[in-house]
């Protein structure tokens, strides 16, 4: 594994993943008191739909990229041509079917919006946001192939540049109380401009790509693509649902009161996930080229996602109330205590999954996942609409805790542990519980510590700013030194990375 490529990849997403999410939030709460709700939860909901639209991007570029890593592996320039024109051709056919389906949906979006707006404003605010992603299908495959070859770096750190521009933009747009469809504009060339960026990227890197256009579609590309589309289904039901499901039984406040908790749990969520992420394609060549080692190196990264998801999930229930009241000023997002920690235990096991779904994706396990998906979707979606009317948003929350700890936890980990590393996943269960436990334990414990400085930390936002960077601090450090004492697996995943840096 190209350790060196896989720590620049670490170091990109970190950077960028604070600061775009610290920008969004600003902009957030300028484009609310500025624009108001109504235009902002139209963007929102047009945002939602082009998700489901773009579907084919994430699933299919997964499909690609598992093709390529044994090829790369191997050097096979001519397989990889091979492979590489026929998924281009592939994604021609999508992009153009995804302008097609982005200007019927756009027509009939009116339809279903209750909205002072026109109707040409609607049709034209949602084209100026769908079209840049049917747009993208025709530039995406060659920046799927740096990907795939670990020097994700390359082109992220350009990406993730003019992410932050826009967000930059945004906010001077705010300020300047211009016009709100410069909002859209803006988000609709981020993609384009991004996706651009990293195809001349792309090109610049493997300029034999040009190559041998006439060759046909590989077959195993759309049987790849075809499963890994249906797991992306699945997170799509499970994690966009539930404003949909609260708005029908309870409210469309209620709706913008999960969506603030929702908005920082997500931000947070892709921050960590980019970092932990940034090695999946490391792995994909690990298990081409040398399988003696996967398993002691699948355990550091494994305490590499619990130390993650013990950090975040500590921090987020001691804070996460606070920080919100604090973000929107208003009384009536402080929810109670127990929502807190189910988004706390939520973000925990999204966060350690991470380890787990990176091995099955690697090695094609996806296929045999299918029916896990399904069954997710259906508990999720079940669960939420059985339990909303009684318990309301804390019902939603505690639908996806369900589908996660009872129908994921029971699936994935022993599909991974008995097919790739054949051994039993009790160990896997184990370590899982046990890191579970003790970041319960840590976070009732500063939680009261916390709590007992209440007076200092809500007094101004500059005290509370503080207070957050010496609770996350704090936690870090604790969380270190008992990992580092208590397992072994985490002291050899400390010595891997000093290691790295003797040799930068």
């Amino acid at each position: 594994m190209r350790t060196k490529n896989s720590f620049y990849n670490f170091l990109v997403s970190i950077i960028s993943g604070f600061i775009i999410p610290i920008l969004g939030f600003a902009k957030v709460r300028l484009f609310i008191d500025l624009y108001g709700s109504d235009i902002n939860g139209l963007y929102l909901v047009f945002i939602h739909i082009i998700n489901y639209i773009n579907i084919s991007e994430h699933a299919f570029s997964l499909a690609f990229r598992q093709l390529l890593y044994k090829p790369l592996a191997d050097n096979d320039r001519s397989l990889i041509i091979k492979i590489f024109s026929g998924v281009r051709s592939i994604y021609q056919k999508i992009g153009a079917l995804m302008l097609v389906v982005g200007f019927v949906v756009a027509l009939i979006m009116p339809i279903f919006i209750e909205s002072s707006l026109p109707t040409g404003v609607i049709i034209g605010l949602f084209l100026v946001l769908a079209l840049p992603f049917g747009l993208s299908y025709f530039i995406l495959p060659p920046s799927l192939l740096i990907i795939a070859d670990q020097k994700e770096y390359r082109i992220s750190i350009w990406i993730q540049l003019v992410a932050i521009i826009r967000m930059v933009l945004m906010i001077i747009v705010i300020m300047l109380k211009l016009p709100y469809v410069i909002i859209f504009v803006i988000e609709g060339l981020n993609v384009i401009v991004g996706n651009f960026v990293a195809y001349k990227i792309a090109i610049k890197n493997y300029p034999w790509l040009k190559v041998d256009k006439s060759i046909k579609t590989n077959a195993d590309f759309m049987k790849n693509a075809k499963h890994t589309l249906i797991q992306r289904l699945a997170f799509l039901a499970i994690n966009n649902t539930d404003s949909i499901i609260i708005s029908r039984f309870i409210n469309l406040t209620a709706v913008s009161v999960y969506g603030a908790y929702n908005y920082l749990i997500e931000a947070t969520l892709r921050i960590v996930h980019s970092a932990i992420t940034s090695p999946i394609n490391s792995f994909g060549n690990l298990f081409n080229s040398d399988n003696e080692k996967s398993y002691r190196v699948f355990k550091e990264y494994y305490e590499f996602t619990l130390f993650f998801a013990s950090v975040l999930s500590i921090c987020i229930f001691v804070v996460l109330d606070q920080f919100v009241y604090i973000w929107m000023q208003q009384q009536s997002y402080i929810l109670p205590l127990s929502i807190s920690v189910i988004f706390a235990l939520n973000v925990f096991y999204l966060t350690q999954r991470e380890a787990i779904i990176i091995i099955r994706d690697a090695n094609r396990l996806f296929i045999d996942a299918k029916k896990n998906a399904y069954l997710m979707t259906l508990v999720k979606i079940l669960g939420s609409l059985l339990l909303v009317k009684a318990l309301g948003i804390t019902g939603i929350l505690l639908a996806t805790l369900i589908t996660y700890y009872f129908i994921d936890l029971a699936y994935n980990p022993k599909l991974v542990f008995e097919k790739v590393f054949k051994v039993k996943p009790i160990e896997y269960y184990r370590v899982f519980f046990v890191k579970l436990v003790l970041a319960i334990f840590l976070s009732y414990t500063f939680y009261i510590l916390y709590r007992s400085q209440a007076v200092f930390v809500t007094s101004s936002l500059l005290h509370f700013v503080i207070s957050l960077v010496i609770l996350g601090g704090s936690v870090v450090l604790i969380l270190f030194i008992v990992y580092y004492v208590m397992f072994s697996s985490f002291r050899d995943l400390v010595k891997r990375g000093l290691k790295l840096l003797r040799l930068r």
